[in-house]
């Protein structure tokens, strides 16, 4: 589920080849996260993970208590017991996403990633990591794609254990054959790569370009080089330098097992092969014809405990995916079922990307809907084992409740829609769409807990039509004018409510005054942010001219009925904030944070850079108890910013950076990367951020005697 932007690709394709700017990073406080969890859940002992993006990969170490697991947008989780509790872990990650890890097994310390998104630029390739996850490098650029690529293409020789060293030394890669993706032009170059450092370095194999694209095992004793694509099946006796063709076919699946060394299986749209000899020739096992049904099976997965426990899944037209676990060695295979009790969102089938606990035969992980799953009985059922793991994206900005701040509704661009009364702590999940699967909602807000508004539309770019609920989101309708045609967002997707009168709420351009039973467009403003949280209370909005490519900076003093122009200012107003002390008003626009006087603006050119040397403001808040304490969010799609969220104690005279970029430590937490929208709670006066992918979270304010 990538949210990336033409005009974000210009501006990184302009970066690159300019300097790292250093910067300064808070250490004050631990970011906490805000996942969306149900009061039920909670009560049952789950902190709450909702997930919400695509997952690409999964990789256990020897112990079974190290996991990574991978998205296609949201970076790289790790959990430190068992899959019972996930925390990101995207410190020195750059790309957005991956498609494929490995974990070294003789030094859980030591794992790789591949980096990938769906666009193509040269900071993807290999990633890797000497402390489990807690911070990365790159080791390897390719200028690759790889946002639907989710091969197990890694694979290290265990047998090459260096004891001084204390790493595998041989570790290969399979490059991505076939590369679509949605922006840039990747460099496509299939071929196999092999390190013989545990992965600090590499080197490509001559003449492999046929390995390309495969998924890779290593013989657990002998050191054979298995390598399967859609071309068939391969094996290599010389450490990958000659391979050859054993099975013909579109291989889709492949896996070994140290309970049974000797033996190979290949999955294909035929069934199910095996090989006892090394993967020299193989068998058909007969009972893997009846689950075909004429589709391909995918991702065979072999427990290293049991062979006769494995799972796989069947690759169906139209989302008729479905996965299946065998407890006699693929003689029979019966359909596997999920328990989603405590999975917030709806669950949506995806890719069976499995491993085995390597020590215990009954227990496996793998994706269920968009978050990890467990199974505890070899794989006939997977529960939802989450925990940490929020990854939801926020459409557009949000905002709290005017009147009561622990009241906040969310829309999702992926999945509805969400509505706390406790500030975050528990939550409800809202469809306004009405689809099973989710829905594209952005611009929520929570005029009370009965009357929710927000933007519900076909697709991530079309048209926003307002949808209203009067009865705490058990029912929708979509707001219409006097004509009968349905209302639709023509500003930002924002909403807001007036703070001295709860009738009245704004949705982009569009206003009520009695409590969102009738709508109609605002003379001469597109959308309000924000207001005077002291004093008369007034708004603060914008309108943008596009012929002129410039925007008017509006305050209303009579909850939003007519607006009186500030200031003009080119490009587009994007978030705005009022610090009632002073009587500045900050404004982001055209990536810049800038503040009006009344008389002059200023552009802070003083923000700390991120590792391409710039960044790109998208949101700004106001400590209403402490004015001199400011916010900034940048975010950069394409990439993982290391300075996405800023944070100021003297109204912008110096700016520090509250982003993790150093390795975790068990105390600290990479949170709010790529955050697109900040609010300051006016009573606790934590921050709290929405981020592009990369879940809810909130930091404290700063530290006493810090402001």
């Amino acid at each position: 589920m990538n949210r990336i932007k033409s005009k974000a690709l210009a501006i990184l394709l302009a970066a690159i080849g300019s300097m790292t700017q250093s910067t300064t990073e808070a250490h004050a406080q631990t970011w906490e996260p805000v996942p969306l969890v149900t009061a039920a859940s909670r009560a049952a002992g789950h902190r709450g993970g909702e997930g919400a993006q695509w997952p690409r990969a999964i990789a256990v170490d020897g112990s079974g208590d190290f996991l990574l697991f991978g998205s296609d947008v949201g970076g790289i989780y790790r959990s430190l017991d068992g899959g019972a509790n996930w925390e990101p872990c995207s410190v020195g990650y750059t790309p957005r996403g991956t498609a494929g890890m490995a974990i070294d097994p003789n030094n859980s310390n030591r794992c790789l990633s591949v980096g990938a998104n769906s666009v193509s630029v040269d900071f993807h390739g290999v990633y890797l990591s000497t402390d489990k996850a807690a911070s990365w490098q790159q080791v390897f650029k390719a200028n690759i794609g790889g946002g639907h690529d989710n091969r197990e293409q890694l694979a290290f020789d265990p047998q090459t254990f260096d004891a001084q060293r204390r790493l595998t030394r041989v570790v290969y890669w399979s490059r991505i054959a076939e590369d679509k993706p949605n922006w840039g032009t990747p460099e496509v170059h299939p071929a196999l790569y092999k390190s013989t450092d545990g992965g600090q370095t590499w080197r490509e194999i001559p003449n492999s370009q046929s390995i390309g694209g495969s998924l890779l095992k290593v013989h657990s004793k002998k050191g054979i080089v298995y390598a399967a694509n859609g071309s068939g099946f391969r094996r290599s006796t010389d450490g990958g330098l000659t391979f050859t063709q054993t099975l013909e076919g579109d291989c889709a699946g492949l896996d070994v097992s140290p309970s049974a060394p000797d033996s190979v299986w290949v999955c294909t749209k035929d069934g199910v092969w095996r090989s006892t000899d090394a993967g020299q020739s193989f068998t058909r096992l007969a009972g893997s014809e009846s689950i075909t049904n004429g589709d391909t099976l995918r991702n065979i997965k072999v427990s290293p405990v049991n062979a006769n426990n494995m799972v796989i899944w069947r690759e169906g037209a139209n989302w008729q995916w479905v996965r299946f676990y065998s407890l006699d060695g693929g003689q029979s295979w019966q359909r596997a079922s999920f328990d989603n009790t405590h999975a917030f969102l709806p669950y949506n089938v995806r890719q069976s990307l499995a491993v085995w606990h390597p020590r215990n035969g009954n227990v496996a992980w793998s994706t269920g809907g968009d978050w990890p799953t467990k199974s505890r009985d070899r794989g006939r059922t997977w529960t939802y084992s989450g925990d940490g793991y929020n990854v939801v994206l926020v459409g557009g900005k949000w905002n709290f409740n005017a009147q009561n701040p622990d009241l906040v509704f969310i829309g999702s661009q992926d999945y509805n829609g969400a509505v706390t009364t406790d500030a975050g702590r528990t939550w409800n999940y809202l469809n306004p769409s009405g689809n099973g699967w989710g829905g594209f909602c952005y611009g929520g807000y929570a005029a009370s807990p009965q009357v929710l508004v927000v933007g519900n539309a076909g697709g991530w770019g079309s048209p926003r039509e307002l949808k209203v609920s009067r009865d705490g989101g058990a029912t929708w309708q979509g707001a219409k004018d006097a004509a009968g045609k349905p209302l639709v967002f023509s500003g930002p997707d924002v909403s807001y409510g007036d703070p001295g009168d709860a009738n009245i709420i704004f949705a982009s351009n569009l206003r009520s005054v009695d409590g969102g039973l009738t709508w109609a467009p605002m003379a001469g403003c597109d959308v309000v942010y924000t207001a005077n949280p002291k004093g008369g209370r007034e708004l603060f909005g914008s309108r943008r001219d596009r012929e002129a490519k410039q925007s008017a900076l509006l305050r209303s003093t009579d909850k939003g009925a007519t607006w009186t122009t500030l200031a003009v200012l080119p490009g587009s107003i994007n978030d705005i904030a009022f610090d009632a002390t002073r009587g500045r008003i900050y404004v982001v626009s055209e990536d810049n944070l800038k503040v009006w006087d009344g008389k002059t603006w200023k552009t802070f050119s003083n923000m700390p850079r991120d590792q391409w040397g710039g960044n790109r403001i998208s949101s700004v808040a106001v400590d209403p108890l402490n004015p001199d304490v400011v916010y900034a969010t940048s975010n950069r799609d394409l990439f993982a910013s290391n300075v996405s969220v800023l944070r100021s104690t003297d109204a912008g005279a110096t700016w520090e950076n509250l982003t993790l970029n150093t390795p975790l430590n068990g105390r600290n937490r990479d949170g709010g990367r790529e955050a697109i929208c900040v609010r300051v709670h006016p009573r606790t006066r934590y921050a709290y951020v929405s981020t592009s992918c990369y879940g809810i979270w909130k930091i404290g304010p700063p530290a006493p005697g810090a402001n």
